[in-house]
Parts: structure tokens; C-alpha cells; sequence
């Protein structure tokens, strides 16, 4: 059954810091995270991994934890297996300083993931949300995102993760597509490689949101 229930960041950010000092001391944020079995990544795994890798109070965190609960409803709406919550606690985690590399959040945070042990099923969805392969074109990182992380076989799950995402505000809150929209384009300028991707990839974005929504008002 899915977890429905998000616990306080409080007690997120205080069980999580007890446990890495009694063992380790504390480390810095954004400090990898080295483990010999696979991590479980499911929903409440999802959100204790968000408090290692983000300060408090940023908007990376905020927005990555609004679109989890974006995620949530919308997996219990429409029946979606809970890998649609995890992806959307965990889709921009390749902003973390431990996962940044190419400056692809899509490449870097599904090759983080990866390194932690997530299956394929989870690593793919992330690599391709909210049209990556139009940013990774910018970058000409497109053949390498292709290689290393084939597109979703459930395209669907895409669909809906990309829809979270682009219906949540950089502080998490629930929103239009025409906020979120603005919203980006107010914090890249024109010329920036992501206001271009996103101008590019908008129309597409739009119809996807749309299409969604219509099938969530027939719930």
C-alpha cells in the first residue's frame, strides 16, 4: 500500500542528523553518500535522501518535495505504482552538490542514483523528465543521456512525473502551467540554455499538462 502520509521536515532533518553523529559526526551537505547494498529509494527513502543532500529551507528542497506530494495524489487518483512518488521526490536531486557534474540535472541526478543502487525503472525516469532530451541537445549531451539511460518503457509514468513537476512552484506550491512557465523564464534569462530548452520544449509541455488534467477531472 502507498505511504500517504509525509512526515515533518523536522523530523526528517533531526532523525536523519542523529543518526549520520552517533555514527560518523556530521558531514556537509552534499557530501556523497558511499554504501555497499542498494539504498531503498522508495517514497520514504525518496524524502530521508532529500534531507542529506539539501539544506533546509532552499527551494530545491521545497520544489522537490511539493512535486512528491503532487506525485502522491496523482498516483492515487489515476492508480500509478508508488515509482511515480519516488521519481518526483527524487527528479531534480542532480542539483545536489553530490550528484552535479555535466550540469545536466537529468544525467547528473540519474547517474547519482544509479551509484546508490536504484533500479533502471527509476534512474530512466528521471534522466527524461520534463523533455531533457531538448536541454541535453543544448549541452550535445543528447547521445550520451540516450545511451546511459534508455527512455522510460512505461511512458505514461513520464508523462504524469513531468506533469508534477510542471504544475509545482519553486516553493512547492501547486500551480497553473502558465505560473510555473513564467516562473522559469523569470529565473533564466533569455538566452540561457534553459529558457531556450523550455521555450522549445512549451508547446509540447502544455499539451502534456493539459491531457492530464483532463484525465484527472474524470476521476
Amino acid at each position: 500500500m502507498m505511504q500517504t502520509t509525509t512526515p515533518t521536515l523536522t523530523a526528517l532533518f533531526t532523525g536523519r542528523r542523529a543518526a549520520r553523529r552517533a555514527a560518523h559526526g556530521a558531514p556537509a551537505y552534499g557530501e556523497p553518500v558511499h554504501r555497499t547494498a542498494a539504498r531503498d529509494l522508495g517514497p520514504q527513502g525518496a524524502r530521508e535522501l532529500l534531507a542529506e543532500v539539501f539544506e533546509p529551507s532552499t527551494d530545491r528542497l521545497a520544489h522537490s518535495l511539493g512535486v512528491g506530494r503532487r506525485a502522491e495524489h496523482v498516483a492515487r487518483a489515476l492508480g500509478r505504482p508508488e515509482l511515480l512518488v519516488s521519481a518526483a521526490y527524487l527528479h531534480d536531486i542532480g542539483y545536489a552538490a553530490a550528484a552535479r557534474d555535466t550540469g545536466l540535472h537529468q544525467l547528473d541526478g540519474a547517474r547519482y542514483l544509479r551509484r546508490l543502487g536504484a533500479p533502471d525503472e527509476l534512474t530512466s525516469l528521471v534522466a527524461h523528465h520534463t523533455s531533457a532530451l531538448v536541454e541535453a541537445g543544448e549541452r550535445h549531451l543528447d547521445t550520451r543521456l540516450r545511451g546511459e539511460f534508455p527512455p522510460p518503457s512505461d511512458t505514461d509514468l513520464l508523462d504524469l512525473l513531468t506533469y508534477c513537476d510542471m504544475t509545482t512552484s519553486a516553493t512547492g506550491r501547486p500551480v497553473d502551467v502558465d505560473e510555473r512557465l513564467e516562473c522559469i523564464y523569470d529565473r533564466y534569462a533569455p538566452g540561457h540554455l534553459v529558457s531556450r530548452s523550455i521555450h522549445r520544449a512549451e508547446p509540447q509541455l502544455r499539451r502534456l499538462v493539459s491531457a492530464v488534467e483532463e484525465r484527472l477531472r474524470g476521476r
